[in-house]
């Protein structure tokens, strides 16, 4: 079952966010404010993140660094205002995909699905390409 970090500071939203990955059966979701986003990612890894970026590019910027940094392996699904982030410098941090505000919930739950199969199938091929080696190794 994929783990889920939803990080949004508005707690309104983010129950929603929540309530909405545990309707499509992801049991596993778990959501914070910004602050409490560093005490998370140092108890547990997550396979998808849905992180809203707010209003201050910076320190969005440095919220994407942190989570790669502590998750690399995890798909980043960010929320933002169009006018506030360069979108193609948001994919270069690492981001999976995006979604503009104002958003719908059922378009963020569909994105995290496809990303969750991305990260299914990397997974994959990540422990392949280890039985491979390990192979080639015993062969030797």
């Amino acid at each position: 079952m994929p783990n889920i970090l939803i990080i949004e500071d508005q707690e309104k939203i983010r129950k929603s966010l929540v309530s909405a990955f545990k309707r499509e059966r992801y049991e596993t979701c778990h959501g914070v404010s910004r602050e409490n986003a560093v005490e998370f990612f140092n108890k547990d890894s997550y396979d998808l993140v849905v992180v809203d970026l707010e209003v201050k590019p910076q320190a969005g910027y440095e919220m994407l660094k942190t989570i790669k940094l502590s998750n690399p392996n995890a798909e980043i699904v960010a929320i933002f205002h169009p006018n506030e982030y360069d979108k193609s410098r948001i994919i270069s941090y690492g981001v999976y995909d995006y979604v503009l505000k104002p958003f719908l919930l059922r378009d963020i739950v569909g994105i995290g699905r496809k990303a969750l199969e991305k990260k299914q199938l990397a997974d994959k091929v990540r422990n392949l390409e280890q039985i491979r080696d390990m192979d080639k190794f015993a062969l030797s």
